[in-house]
């Protein structure tokens, strides 16, 4: 017998977006699993409230020190059949031919798309800041200030799938393939945005469920720039004013900075009109 059909949510499409990207399922039970230092606030905080929200029930994440992972398993009968039947996710691997269910793909409500792509993103995605060398401002080929949001995967058809979803957020983005130089594995596909005015739209109308990520979008508003090798503990630190985020810079950096910043301050002000000046 079908298991009857729940109407779709917000809820419900964040985690099919997470499954999606970090979920498994067997006839038995399925399972989420992450990375114990940077998604634990994720699994505890996060996804204990959407499965509260959306089923009715409690979950209890873990680490498992065996596969240095952090997630929980469910092994209720409703949840892997509407995973399964209503969502239409296969029992066993999924990795090459994962795609977006179709209730959630053609849906005209823009929250259950923007659900899913939230979920998809905390689980497979990453948001990064680059230097701008082309630039000729000295400061800025030192200091990572150019954000790129991107989500790499095996399965071509769902980076396909979640481009043209971005593309009727009217949210620009680009696909890279990669060849995989062992015989053996597979090719993979990036899916790309980059830019600032791009990143403030994907916050307002998709936003960030996993802190990993939204620590750094933090961060950028705050400072202007992210530098690469923080640990997502030492963005927490920066945005308590516990830790200096210059202080993985050259010492130097702060004071070119600071230059540029009067530089760009007077040439705002002699752009004024004097009956400006005058006010």
């Amino acid at each position: 017998m079908k298991f009857k059909i729940k109407e779709i949510t917000p809820e419900i499409s964040e985690l099919a977006g997470i499954f999606a990207a970090d979920g498994s399922m067997q006839k038995n039970h399925i399972c989420f699993w992450g990375n114990p230092a940077s998604d634990k606030d994720l699994y505890d905080i996060h996804l204990t409230k959407l499965f509260l929200n959306a089923f009715n029930i409690k979950i209890n994440p873990h680490e498992k020190e065996s596969n240095s992972v952090y997630g929980f398993y469910i092994c209720k009968k409703n949840i892997i059949k509407y995973f399964n039947q209503v969502l239409k996710f296969p029992i066993g691997k999924k990795t090459y031919s994962l795609n977006i269910p179709d209730i959630i793909y053609t849906s005209k409500d823009q929250r259950i798309v923007c659900s899913f792509i939230k979920g998809f993103f905390a689980g497979d995605g990453c948001l990064n800041f680059d230097k701008r060398y082309a630039n000729d401002q000295k400061i800025l080929k030192i200091i990572h200030t150019y954000p790129r949001l991107q989500i790499k995967s095996v399965s071509k058809k769902i980076i396909y799938q979640l481009s043209e979803l971005l593309k009727r957020l009217k949210i620009k983005n680009f696909i890279y393939k990669y060849h995989n130089k062992k015989k053996n594995e597979a090719d993979s596909y990036l899916l790309q945005i980059s830019g600032i005015s791009r990143l403030e739209k994907w916050s307002q109308i998709i936003g960030f469920s996993n802190k990993n990520h939204s620590t750094r979008y933090e961060m950028f508003k705050k400072y202007g720039f992210v530098p690469s090798n923080t640990a997502y503990s030492d963005r927490l630190a920066i945005l308590k004013g516990k830790l200096d985020p210059w202080s993985f810079y050259p010492k130097w950096a702060r004071s070119l900075a600071w230059i540029r910043r009067q530089k760009n301050r007077k040439k705002s002000v002699l752009s004024l009109e004097p009956s400006k000046l005058r006010n």
